[in-house]
């Protein structure tokens, strides 16, 4: 299973070079910028002193140069910050920095050594020194190749191979007797930091798989919660707020809309859900004009669709986006809904007219969120009844006897409607009242048909608007 998760690793790296890439430098200059670099610079520079202090105790004349061992790699350790910090771009070289730092510490021991044994001026102090500095070869080989940040382990492998010739041939310069006795230490100490480097880039290579796919599947998640909620929402959950607190929830007033398509019953097209699906899609959009988060506001707000209905309100949850009443708004949105309608059909080309109707009421509505499982938003209230209620009076035969008789007088035989409340049209500017047709409720057509205005006790009129 380990080797399964490796192979997935290593593949996913590699079909994901470059951001590997750019994790191992960042990584890299992380390292160099804080502790891992400092650290090293420490030890550096604690050998250097340790060093220069037995070498005096020793009475070697070129003790001092042991000061000068670790020089070049310190100001690396130390100019690397300073570097960043005036040209940004050096950040790009960040692994190029620590193979840097970690030859030039290796040299620095081979420069150490070449100092130590130069100063021994008997065979005794030479062959102490041989000791002393021989517990060192490996360690410093294997600290030095234990860490890189190239994407691929043949390029540390090649890296630590150079890395180990070229200290090896330092020590052989020094003194080949050294060498000699150190070929053994050399090569453990290469194998034992390119095993280190191996499990080194191991853990960052799976870090940088878990990462990224937590993040993909973040972003996944993200992309399809936005489906189901607002973009205010999601950033207020994002900033832990509850779902339930993203929505307004206290009692208000709106004018519902409700659009139903006349007989859609019968429409028989191969295509009709994909007719609905892009009707409520231009719906949507008109909706969504105008939307800000703070105040939350939008020319309107898509409630929800009914499969051959979209019912939507202005005023509430979301404020108007414009200063005009609530009714002219209101009204406004509808006629672009109607046109909207009137373009999906076209494009639709069905073989008979298609017509819808709509019913606007006002009223009281309240937010809610469902008390169990998918918590949906949803409202309710006096409003959405009697919005629904007004667009189901085209289904009254006097009332439709009526609405064909003024059609017929206007040249059309097959019309949209908008019905609209009383309130509704009393709250209109004169240029959208003068759309509508009045129907007084004592109308001898209405009384002698025994009609009753039913969810509505306290209206008097019924205004209709028709439309081509």
């Amino acid at each position: 299973m380990k080797d399964k998760n490796q192979a997935k690793y290593s593949e996913y790296c590699r079909e994901h070079i470059e951001e590997f890439k750019n994790e191992l430098r960042d990584e890299a200059n992380r390292a160099m910028i804080s502790w891992p670099a400092r650290t090293a610079a420490v030890l550096l520079f604690i050998s250097s002193i340790l060093t220069y202090v037995v070498q005096v105790a020793q009475g070697n004349p070129y003790s001092e140069l042991t000061l000068l061992a670790y020089s070049f790699a310190l100001l690396i350790v130390i100019g690397y910050p300073i570097a960043t910090f005036l040209f940004a771009q050096v950040e790009k070289y960040s692994y190029l920095a620590i193979d840097l730092l970690c030859i030039a510490g290796m040299l620095g021991f081979s420069f150490a050594v070449y100092v130590v044994l130069l100063g021994s001026e008997s065979q005794e102090q030479l062959s102490n020194n041989f000791q002393l500095m021989q517990g060192q070869v490996a360690f410093v080989l294997a600290l030095g190749t234990a860490f890189s940040f190239h994407t691929g382990f043949w390029i540390t492998i090649v890296r630590n191979i150079l890395f180990t010739a070229c200290v090896a041939f330092a020590i052989y310069l020094t003194d080949s007797d050294f060498f000699r006795l150190n070929i053994f230490p050399i090569l453990e100490g290469f194998f034992m930091g390119t095993m280190i480097n191996w499990v080194f880039h191991d853990g960052i290579r799976t870090r940088f798989y878990l990462k990224s796919t937590d993040a993909d599947t973040r972003q996944h998640l993200y992309n399809q919660l936005s489906k189901l909620v607002y973009p205010h929402q999601l950033e207020r959950i994002k900033l832990g707020d509850e779902l339930e607190n993203t929505m307004p929830l206290k009692e208000g007033k709106a004018i519902i809309n409700v659009f139903d398509v006349q007989r859609s019953s019968e429409i028989r097209h191969e295509r009709t859900a994909d007719f609905f699906m892009g009707l409520f899609q231009s719906f949507l959009q008109i909706c969504m004009e105008g939307y800000e988060h703070n105040p939350l506001r939008s020319q309107a707000f898509r409630l929800k669709e009914t499969g051959d209905g979209f019912i939507s309100s202005v005023g509430y949850p979301f404020l108007p986006v414009d200063s005009r009443s609530l009714a002219d708004s209101a009204v406004s949105t509808a006629l672009q809904m109607f046109e909207a309608f009137n373009k999906e059909v076209e494009k639709f080309n069905y073989s008979r007219p298609i017509k819808a109707a709509m019913g606007l009421a006002y009223n009281s509505v309240q937010g809610t969120f469902q008390s169990g499982g998918i918590r949906s938003y949803d409202l309710f209230g006096e409003a959405l009844i009697q919005a629904a209620k007004y667009e189901e009076l085209r289904k009254q035969s006097v009332l439709w006897e009526i609405f064909t008789s003024q059609a017929a007088e206007m040249g059309m035989e097959n019309f949209n409607i908008m019905i609209v409340q009383e309130v509704v049209y009393n709250s209109l500017s004169p240029a959208y009242r003068d759309l509508f047709i009045e129907i007084e409720l004592t109308d001898p057509r209405l009384v002698d048909r025994e009609f009753q205005m039913m969810y509505d006790n306290d209206a008097k009129y019924i205004y209709f608007h028709l439309l081509p």
